[in-house]
């Protein structure tokens, strides 16, 4: 407990009345002993021994009663103020210089014992303050020990206001918190919060709030409040704002732990999928091999039956789905770890669009396909087999999320230093609050088909970004969704001509 040493003034004017009293009666009887002059050693030893209790002003106010007591009550002649001798004149004054003297010298002995005492205090309840939020297990445990902590530190009501999820930006009370604040009392407690300052509402309260700030982190106020506004003093308004420091301290800790451990444990999931992705898509290749030779084979064995045929192409259908999401996870897997190295040559555009669409010719069978390829399009630098897989993609996800039947456009055009891709269709569209995401990795729409993996598109971005260019997502305005490859336009080559 941190507590003053400094007794009330009040108490420390009726010790002195006390001693007083109490040095009267002892001279009383011992005078016809001592005679009067040594009455007033006596006196003058009660002054010094009460210097070790109260402050300077109750001592003075001592030595004087002693002094006029000594005068009135032994010195001739008795029970009057007169004095009568030049002698008794000059142990009166010498009375009060010695007493004073020795008053004033005790008097700083004993404040600086009471400031050493108080210093002493107040370290040792920062330090068991800090080892007692050190050993906490988290944000929470931290904030309930602080509560409870500083509680009896300061012998005083505690409430802690945190800005989590406070509306208006008014700090929320912390549930453990030993002080129910009231509407006007959280005002005051926002507006430290917002100062950034302690506040205090007037002179006469005993009300105290506290920022939990750390350079710009806000955690809170610590919000005290006291029996009486005189407790409130100068060096509990010090020890307060240091509890109020250490604990921001701990809590900004804290956040940094948490956000390590976040980060290690984000590390290890990553790192974990990908060796996940790797190893699954590696051993799934083997057997897909083995299906489709096995598919084949069978075909090339004799004459099927009707089903044994139609069995034969679900088996093809089938693998082909397998095979290209094989393909997908090891893309992704290596879009993760950075893994993606684009085989940077001069190819046609025309080409790579074409590829694509005999790749995919039998997913788009029962589509309407229109090629609209603008002439003269110029020669472009990057990968043939990336921007074929991307464009692969594109027109795997149109042909899976547009009813059958439908249009599917694909185009190619130059505008100014790029050249773009476009692929449309004339499907459902994309939900305009999931446009920003739609490249993300594992990314499926609500609603959207069971089927997909959240592959292709983030795929799709891997490729193209990897080349330098962008993939852009919108909606169409007469329905539908249109995917836009940008790619960068270099210089065209010169081709030498061969000789004749």
């Amino acid at each position: 407990m941190f507590s003053a040493a400094r007794k009330p003034a009040w108490i420390e004017y009726v010790l002195a009345c006390a001693t007083f009293a109490v040095a009267s009666v002892l001279n009383f009887s011992l005078k016809k002993w001592i005679g009067y002059e040594a009455v007033a050693l006596v006196y003058l030893l009660s002054v010094v021994l009460l210097a070790f209790f109260v402050g300077f002003r109750p001592i003075l106010f001592a030595t004087t009663l002693t002094a006029f007591g000594w005068r009135f009550f032994f010195a001739p002649p008795s029970y009057s103020f007169h004095i009568a001798s030049f002698y008794d004149k000059m142990m009166f004054l010498m009375y009060f210089v010695v007493a004073g003297t020795v008053a004033h010298l005790t008097a700083g002995l004993r404040a600086q014992r009471l400031a050493e005492q108080k210093r002493e205090e107040r370290s040792r309840a920062l330090y068991l303050f800090t080892l007692e939020l050190a050993a906490a297990s988290d944000r929470a445990d931290i904030l309930d020990r602080a509560v409870t902590q500083v509680g009896q530190i300061l012998n005083a009501e505690i409430a802690l206001l945190l800005p989590d999820a406070a509306p208006a930006g008014k700090p929320a009370p912390f549930p453990k918190s030993t002080w129910p604040l009231d509407e006007s009392q959280q005002e005051f407690a926002a507006q430290a919060c917002a100062e950034a300052q302690p506040t205090r509402i007037s002179s006469d309260s005993a009300q105290f709030y506290v920022p939990l700030a750390l350079g710009d982190a806000h955690d809170g106020v610590l919000a005290v409040r006291l029996k009486s506004p005189s407790e409130l003093t100068g060096d509990r308004v010090n020890l307060l704002d240091n509890l109020a420091r250490q604990t921001a301290l701990v809590l900004d800790r804290q956040r940094l732990r948490d956000a390590e451990t976040n980060t290690r444990l984000l590390v290890e999931s990553e790192r974990f999928g990908r060796t996940l992705l790797n190893s699954v898509s590696h051993e799934l290749r083997t057997p897909l091999a083995a299906i489709s030779t096995a598919a084949a084979t069978l075909r090339d064995s004799g004459r099927l039956s009707p089903i044994q045929q139609k069995l034969s192409a679900e088996i093809d259908i089938a693998t082909a789905r397998l095979n290209r999401l094989v393909q997908s996870l090891l893309s992704a897997a290596k879009i993760q770890s950075g893994q993606v190295k684009p085989n940077i040559d001069w190819c046609d555009i025309t080409d790579v669009l074409r590829v694509a669409l005999r790749e995919v010719g039998g997913l788009l069978a029962n589509h309407g396909v229109e090629k609209r390829f603008e002439s003269g399009l110029p020669l472009i630098r990057g990968d043939f087999t990336l921007l074929q897989q991307a464009v692969v993609n594109l027109l795997v996800n149109a042909a899976a999320y547009t009813p059958k039947a439908t249009q599917i456009e694909i185009k190619a055009r130059r505008d100014g230093n790029q050249l773009i891709v476009q692929v449309a269709d004339n499907g459902p569209g994309l939900p305009s609050d999931q446009i920003d995401h739609i490249f993300d990795l594992f990314h499926r729409a609500p609603g959207s088909k069971p089927s997909g993996a959240g592959l292709g598109l983030a795929i799709v971005k891997g490729f193209v970004e990897a080349q330098g260019g962008r993939v852009l997502a919108r909606n169409r305005p007469q329905g539908g969704a249109t995917f836009t490859i940008q790619l960068p336009v270099n210089e065209t080559p010169q081709i030498a001509e061969e000789p004749t």
